[in-house]
């Protein structure tokens, strides 16, 4: 295995440290709504050279965190099939606690909807669409 597989694999398995809660909200056959407390310290490997002296979480570490709250409402192994119409519109700093928020829907395919991921004052950092394959 690569240095560049093993590197995301751990900043994925490291979410788990840094999710605090989450929680199923509204759950029926057929739709999903959970959501998720996360707080990112400054020790966290994906601030690493993002940027010296200036850090934020890596967008793609915003993601990760979507899928990882999706993997545990739904309680079981997702792979992301596309994101769409995804607006970063806030930084993430080390320390900031966010909400990550997930509407989701089971269709033929996978279970697909929307996402947030708001700071705790009520600064929305990112929505987008997300659809996955079983």
């Amino acid at each position: 295995m690569s240095n560049d597989m093993k590197d995301r694999q751990s900043l994925y398995g490291a979410l788990s440290s840094c999710c605090l809660e989450w929680r199923i909200d509204v759950q029926t056959d057929r739709q999903l709504q959970a959501s998720a407390d996360f707080l990112f310290d400054e020790g966290y490997a994906g601030f690493r050279g993002h940027f010296p002296d200036n850090p934020i979480l890596p967008a793609i570490v915003q993601l990760a965190a979507v899928r990882y709250l999706c993997e545990r409402a739904l309680g079981r192994d997702l792979s992301p099939q596309k994101y769409n119409k995804i607006k970063f519109k806030g930084i993430v700093r080390p320390n900031d606690r966010f909400v990550v928020a997930v509407d989701l829907s089971d269709g033929q395919t996978g279970w697909h909807g929307t996402f947030s991921l708001t700071r705790k004052d009520a600064e929305v950092a990112a929505t987008g669409i997300v659809a996955f394959h079983l």
